[in-house]
């Protein structure tokens, strides 16, 4: 989940060089787990890290809706736009060019150190997408009962700098293998700080706070903060758990074998769930709705290769699955 914020801005995309974007395929391990409900939860340490960078920090504290009344809508706004990268075809493309002008705006002088910050400072706008795959390539053992192989890393990372270069990203200095994105990471760890935006997500973790947005009668607080206690303590365990040891010291929480225990049975049962649940009701629409028409294309090319024509000596089928965007390997 990106740290995107709410300002009303142009959406005019900036011009962009569309040939050398690449889409992430459809089926990969990136498209098979950024569609399901819980991306929503695993993502939020992401989005935890990104609050630690000083930049990302104050760019948000002024400009993003989840520090100014309505994080539930900004939350859901920001997945729709991972959602459009991941699963959207062509409309990913505009979705990228669409991020990138509305945060070109955003510019700060920094209470901190005086100086004049922007949403697309090079390193807070790696950082952003890097957190992506950190989350991911640390979260096997929720998503899959298992650690990620390393050709399995090696996978969600080359489908993270498709999504860095769909979204403008600078890529200098971007990680293209696992060990090079574990010497980022340990690069970054002192930069990322117990900033007054992450202590407030932590906070509200902590206490159970949560703001329901305007759209959801007052009258219903009370009662809907008792029945989301059980999710609340969900999100805690999901976001503590998935981060470095050493960020939670900055951030002053504490983790134990059995918050460990709980958050490994809580998946271990939504593995389950997705095996044995429908798609339909365990994957974002969008994303359901992509895979299901991919799946279909698939299985007309393997009803093609059955063709007499083909049987004829220099046929070729044309199967396009191996030049579908995103098929390349970087």
């Amino acid at each position: 989940m990106t740290a995107t914020s709410d300002l009303e801005v142009s959406t005019t995309a900036t011009p962009a060089d569309d040939d050398a974007a690449e889409l992430v395929p459809l089926d990969s391990l990136t498209a098979e787990h950024t569609g399901r409900w819980t991306f929503l939860i695993v993502e939020g340490a992401a989005f935890m890290m990104q609050a630690m960078h000083p930049v990302i920090a104050e760019v948000t504290g002024r400009y993003s809706a989840s520090f100014h009344g309505d994080p539930g809508g900004r939350a859901i706004r920001s997945v729709d736009s991972v959602l459009r990268w991941t699963y959207g075809g062509t409309a990913a493309i505009a979705e990228g060019n669409r991020v990138r002008s509305m945060h070109k705006p955003m510019t700060m002088k920094s209470a901190a150190s005086g100086k004049q910050i922007s949403a697309l400072n090079p390193e807070a706008y790696q950082w952003v997408i890097v957190t992506g795959y950190l989350v991911n390539a640390q979260g096997g053992r929720l998503l899959i009962g298992r650690e990620f192989t390393d050709e399995e890393k090696a996978e969600l990372l080359r489908d993270n700098r498709r999504l860095a270069r769909l979204l403008h990203v600078p890529m200098r200095g971007y990680p293209r293998t696992h060990q090079e994105m574990t010497d980022y990471f340990e690069s970054m760890i002192d930069t990322l700080e117990a900033t007054p935006q992450a202590m407030k997500l932590m906070d509200d973790l902590i206490t159970g706070q949560i703001e329901l947005g305007p759209s959801v009668p007052k009258v219903l607080y009370p009662v809907l903060k008792v029945l989301l206690r059980p999710a609340l303590r969900f999100n805690y365990l999901s976001i503590v758990g998935l981060l470095d040891p050493r960020l939670r010291e900055k951030l002053g929480v504490s983790w134990s074998a059995e918050e460990e225990r709980q958050l490994n049975r809580i998946y271990k049962v939504i593995r389950i769930a997705y095996r044995v649940l429908p798609d339909r009701l365990t994957y974002f629409p969008l994303a359901y709705h992509a895979l299901k028409h991919h799946k279909c294309l698939k299985k007309m090319e393997q009803r093609q290769q059955k063709s007499w024509a083909y049987k004829v000596p220099g046929a070729t089928s044309g199967a396009t699955s191996g030049s579908l965007p995103g098929a390349e390997q970087t």
